[in-house]
């Protein structure tokens, strides 16, 4: 059994069934994988001469070995709803993967020449080794990033050539020169560099990728910031009319009048119990996050001094608050005891440094990654943002946001420099 493991083509799906684990699977999964992956697995074998059949070799080079790299890749496209470019990716990583345990394998038998079953061991110790490396280092590097990077052509044409590139020199060497300890050395760094590379230039352009994003929902929030304020001037304005009608409605007899006065004048006074700051622009973020909240049976407790944040730009003011108090009425709002659903916010200056804290009950323990909860809901392309987003803003400042869950309670804290340099 173990002899069949190490065979060239089941250690590449292996490796490429850990990278996809975070992809959806599309309907009838099993239907699809079971006999997809039987069929698979079992073609080497029922192929006379395996990967080296003479129908399959083109002058000294097998293409066995493409072959079977290019069918685990319809398979994964069969079974996982991926693009094609994500499947060239995973398998140019798996491929790459694959090739370092088989160099690490080849230095061990010239070094030490081993009995047969050793050898399978020592290969089949690689694998596990190999695995436990992908799933622990790289698996989450591509979670929440299903559709991200992956459609760079000059990404995908880089990987596919070098892979081959690799592939093919190292066949040449071991097959039509002296295989060497030197040799495979060379080889295994290669490979090594490469996936380095791979996931570095993914990793870059998925960080350009998240900050395209989070630019574009700083300028959507500011336009929203500029309709608020808008509505609130309105809200002012009829307020302040409607005071005068009710002053001169007062003077009439009617009973009936003045049981409909007392009950507009209770509506229109929702205007006096929205927090005052100190900072007209904090005041409209407030009162616009205190209506969303009572529209969700949520009450938003503030003790709040907006009095020192004239070096917060409005938009990354607006941004803050909005994407903190969003976050936060959205969580209260499924807790099922209404008597809990209370957001307490406390702003204000503490010596050099301007602090926000914010709570918010939170019944299930988030999951966090790199310091901050990751979005539970299912689009992860479309949503997560909001939390890195002011993570992002608190690090322009030279701030630092931080996010803890305790007892039920979601705590965020965010401390800024009254005197910042902000970092464009």
């Amino acid at each position: 059994m173990m002899w069949y493991i190490n065979y060239f083509h089941v250690q590449i799906l292996v490796i490429e069934l850990l990278l996809c684990l975070h992809l959806e699977k599309k309907s009838h999964f099993w239907l699809r994988f079971v006999p997809g992956a039987a069929l698979y697995l079992a073609l080497p074998l029922a192929v006379p001469g395996g990967f080296f059949n003479p129908h399959l070799v083109l002058g000294w080079f097998p293409l066995g070995f493409l072959a079977m790299c290019m069918l685990s890749g319809l398979l994964l496209r069969c079974c996982f709803c991926m693009n094609v470019r994500q499947v060239v990716f995973y398998c140019c990583v798996a491929h790459t993967f694959q090739h370092m345990i088989h160099c690490l394998y080849r230095m061990f038998c010239l070094v030490f020449s081993p009995p047969f079953w050793v050898g399978q061991g020592i290969q089949f110790g690689l694998l596990i080794a190999a695995c436990v490396l992908v799933y622990r280092l790289l698996s989450h590097r591509f979670r929440g990033s299903e559709t991200a990077d992956f459609g760079n052509n000059d990404l995908l044409l880089f990987a596919f050539v070098s892979t081959l590139t690799i592939y093919v020199v190292s066949y040449w060497t071991t097959s039509q020169e002296c295989e060497t300890i030197g040799i495979q050395f060379f080889d295994f760094f290669s490979c090594l560099l490469l996936v380095t590379i791979l996931l570095d230039i993914f990793r870059i352009r998925q960080a350009e990728r998240e900050q395209m994003v989070m630019e574009r929902l700083l300028r959507q929030e500011q336009e929203q910031h500029m309709v608020s304020r808008a509505t609130m001037d309105v809200i002012n304005r009829k307020c302040h009319d409607l005071r005068h009608q009710i002053t001169a409605l007062r003077h009439m007899d009617d009973a009936e009048k003045e049981k409909s006065i007392q009950e507009l004048e209770h509506a229109v006074m929702i205007y006096d119990s929205f927090p005052k700051s100190g900072n007209k622009e904090l005041d409209i973020i407030l009162a616009e996050k205190s209506l969303l909240a009572e529209k969700q049976q949520t009450r938003v407790q503030c003790i709040v001094d907006g009095s020192k944040l004239s070096f917060l730009a409005l938009d990354d003011m607006y941004s803050l608050f909005g994407n903190a108090l969003d976050n936060a009425i959205e969580a209260t709002s499924r807790e099922p005891n209404e008597a809990k659903r209370i957001v307490t916010l406390h702003a204000a200056a503490r010596g050099n440094l301007y602090s926000i804290h914010m709570e918010n009950p939170c019944g299930k323990q988030p999951l966090f990654m790199d310091g901050i909860p990751v979005t539970s809901k299912a689009d992860t392309n479309c949503h997560g943002y909001g939390m890195r987003s002011m993570r992002y803003l608190c690090e322009k400042y030279g701030g630092a946001l931080t996010a803890s869950w305790e007892n039920g309670i979601f705590i965020l804290d965010m401390l800024l420099p009254l005197q910042p340099s902000p970092r464009h």
